[in-house]
């Protein structure tokens, strides 16, 4: 060294010790509250003339001197200890913990070790830099032995990656020796090697000889692109801390002994000494030092005191958080599974950004993950997706080092239950970063982590979700999807955050073939934060994330049922959670249901109902579903009793609701049959496929044969018999797919013989509902009527029907093999009405409008509003309700409100609505409630999903006001009504000329029994009547089918006249009034119920007078 370099590393060398003197005198006087010092480890400032601008130093906290050396300024280490808000962290590290970008000083751990997994992941991401840089890592000696930094010297060596570990022993770990407590302090000596790698020694009071080694070691650790090791022999010239003192354990020899001989300073200036260096010349640089320490001390003493930073993670663009920004798929071609979905968006960052990395165990092919999720990732993207050692806290420290250099690192974690052993990277790093650095340090590392129960084969340590401990870690989002789509979008968001990510897939979701979503994952994208709404609902509030949405979806079932609407969320974004969501559907309801499968104790669902609590404008009834608190057992019948399940999820539900709630139990397999299922390969198996059947009709089998060969996950392999027994049924076939846990094949057996299948499934049996009065049951708070609504009622009904009876068989002739009992027994129709050539939609409805004033004795003049419900209107305008006034007018200038409804099936209910609204404004009034439906121009004769449905028909309907009242047949109450949007796949009807009517018949039969029983249930509550005290319900026409999976829902009548009219949209309703009114008795109350395309619904209650 020449005298210039000399000087230098002495300058940093007594910076830093002027800097410790100050920095004492300011605890000591209370102006700073914590002090540790690096005096006696100044020596390894001379590694600083040996590193360049493309080095990375992942620094000890004693590294003070090589800081001053690397060029943080010296006012920086006063920010610091006096926390203001100049220092790096502004204001949220302790003293002597720095960090700065410009010099590639990374964020300097407080846990100590945890820096070394974070510095070979650098060194992985910079192996390759054509200029060369390394990666300096320090530690101290009683650091040595944390498992992390023995993982991470090995991931060094195996992958020969440019870390420079210097040790810098002082003999001490606070107060402990660690003499014989290092990996290098060996019973017979020091050793030579580790890791196949030597130890180079030196003594650290030496500056010069430090410099020499340092050189050396640097040169080669540079040129051959592997990693080395230095232990530095110092001395601590101070207690620990100012929290400690060493004079308690250490002699007072000893650290007379140190400070004499093991001062670096004092050897450094005999070397300058005899390099020519005069005592003046030492003088004047401790006087520039002083006083340039002193400056710094009085500028950081004016800082300001930071504001306090209330979140830990980095703001977010509102493109990445607005609900509006959700992008669905296109939904056409191939449909993904989760597993699929997840391996296509990873694939897509792969190819598009060079700088994703996939690192974790048994991902690379041909294995692609213990799932599948990576197969076939590592074949097209070699030099991006490697398989990792063993270690969890390998995979995840060596990924956040990686994405200190900018790379956006995806970490794979096999199970949940394997994260204790990564914990300590995840939450003191991974989540702290951001935080501790103000931001000047971002590691946006997405954790990707099967989890979950639900399968048998899981138990202990294969089975739990941790989504709670994730979400208490601050800095960190967390997200766990339930479906293909949401997987996709949510992993496209967690790239596109730029935060870490922890990414929970459930394992039992992964082969979900009923959730899918399209191939054009790369466009699809959920909203940070923000919860998906399943179903809607108005009765009860539940709220589930990956597995146990399905369960919520089944409860949701059950109680729509019998008429509960209960909305379901699907929360998928843990931290943040949708609080706004959530909130408002509990203020909606009053009651709210969180189902989780992490255990129940400071649970999310505790978190979520406590913020209910707090925050809610109303009083809300809560109760969570969980697991208990306890671990997850792999009998599978004991895994159920613990875990949530549809059987406790409806309990809680039928609690809130103030329901009975009975169970049949499940059906037993006659004696002397036995069952064959189908299995899986693994948890995460929804389905297999039949590659080939052994067994024929018949045939015998014997216990241990094969049944067949199928096609699941991971492999092929074979399902055998439990027993001895002969064939009696196959109920699959080669090249079919069937779901696990179906049957398979069906077998006769001897009594004796049979045993007992395991259970892979609930099967809580079949839920019997029903709602009861009670002085318990919680109310929606209602706004109070002011005054007692007027009285509205309504006539008799007049109709017009098409002139043309078509029959069954006349519908069938020579177009289908389908006969006239097939229509009945699938719609319950024998005929329906057409219209025939003489007749027009606009003359059929004058008619039935012309009669019903005729009947009532009015005239056009006498009314105050035509309402015209039709899914067929002739023109778009002149509107048909116009259309009409004019033919009623014939022609004269009268005039009133005018006006169509179009709500499909239900729009008689939405115009008795609108009807009862007008007159509660004007008593006096009468409003005309007309239907026009003529369907049959709109029918493909060739579908007869549609063609055997529909007849045509219009109806007429006058509502009185209460000053008329006493001309009514009925007392009509307020109709309640409501809709769910939905796109025209499930139902749609065409303008005219332009198509034809199309409908998937099985999903609006299950939407239609759910809406109307829901709606029916939602209008007697407000009358405060239970569905069995109505003495007839008089449901839409839509189909036998419906109205029979009505009545057997309640006990009252339901009326049906669908054999005679078919279906006929919104006059169906009044065409059954028109039998059903004369017929009724005084002080009948009648339900209505409809559903109708778009989707519409309600239900209303008239009271025949």
């Amino acid at each position: 060294m020449d005298q210039q370099q000399l000087l230098s590393l002495y300058r940093s060398m007594l910076t830093a010790r002027e800097i410790d003197k100050v920095e004492k005198e300011l605890t000591n006087r209370g102006d700073a509250f914590f002090h540790l010092s690096g005096a006696g480890h100044e020596a390894t400032a001379a590694l600083a003339s040996h590193l360049t601008a493309d080095d990375w130093l992942h620094c000890h906290y004693r590294d003070r001197a090589l800081l001053v050396a690397r060029g943080i300024n010296v006012r920086t280490f006063f920010d610091t200890l006096l926390c203001t808000d100049n220092s790096p962290g502004r204001g949220r590290r302790m003293s002597g913990f720095m960090n700065d970008p410009a010099l590639n000083i990374l964020s300097m751990v407080t846990p100590t070790g945890n820096n070394a997994l974070q510095a070979v992941g650098v060194a992985a991401a910079v192996r390759n830099n054509p200029n060369k840089p390394i990666v300096y890592c320090g530690i101290g000696d009683g650091t040595t032995q944390q498992g992390e930094v023995l993982e991470a010297i090995g991931e060094a060596v195996r992958d020969e990656l440019p870390v420079l570990f210097v040790i810098q022993d002082n003999k001490w770990a606070i107060s402990t020796t660690t003499d014989g407590k290092t990996f290098y302090s060996l019973p017979d000596g020091e050793a030579d090697s580790f890791y196949g790698i030597d130890i180079h020694y030196v003594n650290g009071r030496d500056p010069l000889e430090c410099h020499e080694k340092f050189g050396e070691v640097v040169a080669d650790v540079r040129a051959s692109r592997k990693p080395a090791i230095i232990v530095c022999s110092v001395e601590r010239l101070t207690s620990h801390t100012n929290a400690d003192d060493h004079t308690i354990y250490r002699t007072e020899e000893d650290i007379r002994n140190a400070c004499e001989t093991g001062d670096p300073i004092l050897v450094m200036e005999a070397k300058l000494r005899q390099a020519g260096i005069t005592d003046d010349d030492l003088k004047l640089i401790r006087t520039q030092v002083a006083d340039q320490v002193a400056a710094a001390e009085e500028d950081a003493l004016a800082s300001d005191t930071p504001a306090a930073k209330l979140d830990a993670k980095s703001l977010l663009p509102v493109e990445v958080t607005h609900p509006s920004k959700e992008k669905f798929g296109s939904g056409e071609g191939d449909q993904l599974n989760m597993k699929d979905a997840l391996r296509k968006v990873l694939g897509n960052h792969l190819e598009t950004d060079p700088g994703v990395t996939l690192l974790g165990e048994d991902i690379e092919d041909p294995k692609g993950d213990v799932f599948g999720v990576t197969r076939g990732l590592s074949t097209e993207f070699p030099n991006q997706v490697f398989n990792s050692a063993l270690s969890e806290s390998t995979i995840v420290g060596k990924s956040i080092g990686r994405a200190l250099t900018g790379e956006r690192p995806v970490a794979f974690i096999q199970f949940a239950d394997f994260m204790p052993t990564a914990y300590n990277q995840i939450v003191s790093e991974l989540g702290a970063i951001h935080w501790r650095t103000d931001g000047s340090w971002k590691a946006p590392v997405i954790l990707m982590i099967a989890c979950g129960a639900f399968r048998p084969g899981l138990g202990p340590y294969h089975a739990q979700t941790f989504e709670s401990v994730f979400a208490h870690c601050p800095g960190i989002d967390v997200f766990m999807p339930s479906t293909a789509a949401d997987a996709a979008g949510m992993l496209n968001a967690a790239f596109k955050s730029d935060r870490p990510t922890v990414f929970l897939y459930p394992k039992s979701c992964l082969n979900d073939s009923e959730h899918t979503t399209s191939e054009d994952v790369h466009e699809q994208f959920v909203p940070i934060g923000v919860a998906k709404k399943v179903h809607s609902g108005r009765d009860i509030t539940l709220v589930g994330w990956g597995n146990t949405v399905s369960l919520c979806e089944n409860a949701a079932n059950a109680l729509s049922d019998v008429g509960v609407e209960a909305e379901v969320i699907d929360l998928r974004s843990i931290s943040p959670w949708d609080e706004k969501l959530v909130i408002s559907s509990a203020e909606t309801t009053a009651r709210l249901v969180v189902v989780h499968e992490d255990n129940q104790t400071c649970g999310m669902g505790a978190e979520i109902l406590a913020t209910v609590a707090e925050r809610a404008n109303v009083p809300v009834a809560m109760r969570r579903v969980a697991r208990k608190d306890t671990f997850i057992p792999c009998n599978f019948e004991n895994q159920i009793a613990i875990l949530p399940s549809f059987k406790k999820v409806l309990t809680a539900c039928a609690d809130l609701l103030d329901m009975d709630l009975d169970w049949i139990p499940p059906t037993e397999l006659a004696d002397g049959v036995a069952i064959i299922e189908a299995i899986g390969s693994g948890p995460a198996d929804e389905s297999v496929e039949i590659v080939e059947i052994h067994v024929e009709d018949g045939g015998t089998v014997a216990k241990g044969d094969v049944v067949a060969t199928v096609e699941a996950t991971k492999s092929v392999f074979d399902i055998t018999s439990s027993v001895d027994g002969t064939v009696d049924e196959i109920l699959g076939e080669v090249g079919e797919s069937i779901a696990v846990g179906a049957p398979l094949v069906v077998l006769s057996v001897e009594s004796t013989t049979r045993r007992k299948k395991p259970v892979t499934q609930e099967n809580a049996g079949t839920a019997i509902l029903a709602q009861r009065k009670s002085g318990h049951t919680i109310s929606l708070a209602r706004p109070t009527e002011e005054r007692r609504p007027f009285d509205v009622g309504l006539s008799h009904v007049s109709s017009i029907c098409g002139n043309e009876a078509v029959s069954n068989d006349r519908l069938l002739e020579g177009r289908h093999k389908m006969t006239s009992d097939d229509i009945v027994r699938r719609t319950g129709i024998r005929q329906r009405y057409w219209m025939d050539e003489t007749q027009t939609p606009l003359q059929m409805a004058v008619d039935s409008c012309a009669s019903v004033l005729e009947n009532e004795q009015l005239l056009i003049d006498d009314i105050d509003l035509l309402i015209c419900s039709t899914t067929s209107p002739e023109t778009i305008t002149p509107s048909m309700s116009c259309r009409i006034l004019s033919e009623l007018t014939g022609g004269q200038d009268t005039m009133l409100q005018a006006y169509d409804i179009s709500a499909a099936c239900s729009g008689y209910l939405y115009a008795l609505q609108a009807g009862y609204d007008f007159l509660q404004s004007k008593p006096d009034g009468r409003v005309l409630v007309t239907t026009v439906e003529v369907l049959s121009p709109l029918l493909d004769l060739d579908d007869f999903d549609t063609s055997v449905l529909f007849g045509d028909a219009t109806t007429a309907t006058m509502l009185y006001g209460e000053a008329h009242f006493d001309k009514s047949v009925a007392r009509l109450h307020r109709p309640e009504l409501s809709a769910r949007g939905e796109d025209g796949s499930t139902l749609s009807v065409p303008l005219m000329n332009n198509g034809s009517i199309k409908m998937k018949g099985k999903q609006v039969f299950q939407k239609a029994v759910r809406a109307m029983m829901s709606s029916l249930t939602r209008v007697c509550q407000h009358k405060g009547i239970l569905i069995d005290q109505l003495d007839l319900v008089v449901p839409h026409q839509a189909n036998q089918r419906i109205i029979d999976a009505i009545q057997r829902r309640i006990n009252t009548e339901v009326f049906s006249n669908i054999a005679q009219h078919g279906n006929t949209s919104s006059s169906s309703i009044p065409l059954c009034l028109e039998s059903v009114l004369p017929e009724s008795e005084a002080g009948e109350r009648l339900g209505l119920c409809a559903f109708g395309g778009g989707f519409t619904f309600g239900a209303g209650i008239i009271e025949k007078l």
